[in-house]
């Protein structure tokens, strides 16, 4: 039983990874340590030679566009953890007033 479970579980967690993992160069997310200040994780994206496109809820993960696929491998020298895909992480946020 156990290495049915080890499997799925591996499975898994190949799939979300496949399914999160931004591309090269483009929209990504780039999230820092914990307590990193929006404007340390700002200016970390322009030093990489990013863009910031919008911040998010959290302050240690920004929206960053990547004009060449070095921009994460500069980026994680500089202190970034890792990347994910942009969607959905810059929404409008819901009026509270309407909803």
């Amino acid at each position: 039983m156990a290495p049915a479970f080890i499997f799925s579980a591996v499975s898994v967690l190949l799939v979300a990874a496949f399914m999160l993992a931004p591309q090269g160069k483009g929209q990504m997310a780039v999230a820092f340590p914990p307590f990193t200040s929006e404007e340390t994780a700002w200016s970390i994206v322009r030093a990489a030679g990013g863009y910031v496109v919008a911040p998010t809820t959290l302050p240690n993960i920004v929206v960053a566009y990547a004009v060449d696929a070095d921009f994460q491998q500069r980026a994680r020298r500089l202190g970034a953890l890792f990347f994910l895909k942009a969607a959905g992480l810059c929404a409008p946020q819901p009026d509270r007033e309407t909803t």
